[in-house]
């Protein structure tokens, strides 16, 4: 029986280590009396047995005095020996997501928390981990705090505070965890966008040979095989006519580069929160950036806010990554036209490249900017939302056919055309089985991919 006990015992503490109970981050606990005006009592209580001797004096006296005593024994007890943890499921998140973080007490006291208060000050928004819950003597509690994540950005987690007491409300034993942890909500994707990715176009350029993760159709010359080439790349006529392993070269894609013009100039937009053109126009980036990286096109995104924003066109999942960040970090608070944002772009894209423009603009005087491009070599393709469903009281329909009038691709976005991530509906939901296989056990219908999705690609 002493060995099963033991081991018992030993597969207890195993669970509570990978549940990360064991984790302390937290400053020494402080105990100190809830209201030290409680004292007054004692104190009366003694000048009377001084003043007036009697046996009511001494009984009362024994009593407050035994009272404090097991409540200080009692908090002092707990703030030696109960701690807490806090772990976030999933790192990335989108709009749309389920924020889910897992909360631990342990108490290592033989004396039972009655209340322990979980204090946190996270700036997420519609998150709130604030709670009450108990623990036993020598026994650990675990819970789970969801929210659904409603606005891209940059936030914390934290710093939070636990705080416990003895049963009768004299003390107060409080343990602060000031390390706070960095959460990024990126903009969701969609794909029912109304938008083609523009073709892009080599001009002449001579295709760059170059391994992609992926092969391609363009094969463009072989040679020597070399440790960590893909088996399926074998070349295997030329293997046999020369006797030695080589592999195939794809060419690049010569669909061209793409880079996206995000308009963030605070004057022209318009609405607030989720339904402005500055949430719609990260939705769109967000959106055409991860539909051209699945077709191992190099993507680029250059936004103009208080400050701006260039990332090089680049492939591959880490580019999506950095765009992703970028995107839910930006702000429409800039300053700068965007005509000077296009003589910008002229110093930085080559030849063959495609400009896509996102602009919720009603003014002109950047449309000599697109002439500028194309005189560079650089395609433009222009993304305009339509002001008047946003509120506005322009009409963007004139200026549309000005655009295409130049002889420019002109989309023109109604806010009703973009399908926003429905915040209150049905999560994905999963099941962990004895074995480890996870078993999907909700699959919503959503408009949007979501952040756990997106690893698929």
């Amino acid at each position: 029986m002493a060995l099963v006990g033991k081991q018992v015992a030993v597969w207890h503490n195993v669970c509570m280590e990978q549940a990360g109970l064991y984790k302390d981050e937290g400053l020494d606990a402080r105990l100190r009396l809830r209201h030290p005006l409680v004292l007054i009592w004692p104190g009366l209580v003694l000048l009377g047995a001084l003043l007036l001797p009697h046996r009511v004096w001494n009984t009362l006296l024994i009593g407050f005095g035994g009272l404090f005593f097991v409540a200080f024994v009692w908090a002092r007890s707990l703030a030696r020996g109960l701690y807490a943890s806090r772990k976030l499921r999933y790192g990335w998140v989108a709009v749309g997501d389920q924020l889910e973080e897992w909360f631990a007490l342990r108490n290592d006291s033989l004396l039972p928390a009655l209340w322990v208060e979980v204090r946190d000050e996270s700036n997420v928004p519609g998150y709130q981990a604030a709670v009450v819950r108990s623990v036993g003597g020598k026994d650990f509690d675990r819970w789970r705090e969801t929210a659904v994540c409603q606005q891209r950005g940059q936030f914390t987690l934290g710093p939070w505070t636990i705080q416990t007491g003895d049963p009768f409300g004299l003390f107060i034993v409080t343990r602060q965890y000031p390390i706070s942890n960095e959460i990024i909500i990126h903009p969701p994707i969609i794909h029912q966008i109304p938008v083609p990715l523009p073709l892009g176009h080599s001009s002449g350029r001579t295709p760059i040979q170059q391994r992609h993760p992926q092969a391609t159709t363009n094969v463009a010359s072989v040679r020597d095989h070399r440790p960590g080439d893909p088996w399926h790349w074998i070349h295997w006529r030329t293997t046999a006519r020369r006797d030695d392993l080589y592999v195939r070269l794809f060419e690049q894609d010569t669909a061209g580069d793409i880079w996206l013009i995000l308009d963030l100039q605070a004057d022209v937009q318009l609405g607030s929160g989720p339904t402005s053109t500055e949430e719609y126009g990260v939705l769109l980036a967000a959106s055409l950036a991860a539909r051209g990286l699945r077709q191992n096109r190099a993507v680029g995104l250059a936004t103009y806010g208080q400050l701006p924003q260039f990332l090089p066109p680049a492939r591959g999942q880490g580019q999506r990554w950095r765009v992703l960040r970028a995107l839910a970090l930006v702000r429409a608070d800039g300053t700068l036209s965007l005509a000077a944002g296009l003589r910008d772009l002229v110093r930085v894209a080559h030849r063959g490249t495609t400009a896509v423009i996102i602009t919720p603009t009603p003014h002109t005087d950047w449309l000599p900017g697109l002439a500028e491009l194309t005189r560079h070599g650089i395609r433009s393709s222009v993304i305009l939302f339509d002001r008047a469903s946003f509120g506005g009281p322009e009409n963007s329909h004139a200026l549309q056919q000005i655009i295409r009038q130049l002889g420019y691709a002109c989309h023109l976005i109604h806010r009703e055309e973009i399908p926003r991530p429905d915040i209150n509906g049905e999560r994905w939901q999963f099941r962990v089985t004895a074995t480890g296989k996870v078993i999907t056990i909700r699959q919503p219908a959503a408009p949007h991919q979501t952040a756990n999705e997106t690893n698929a690609w």
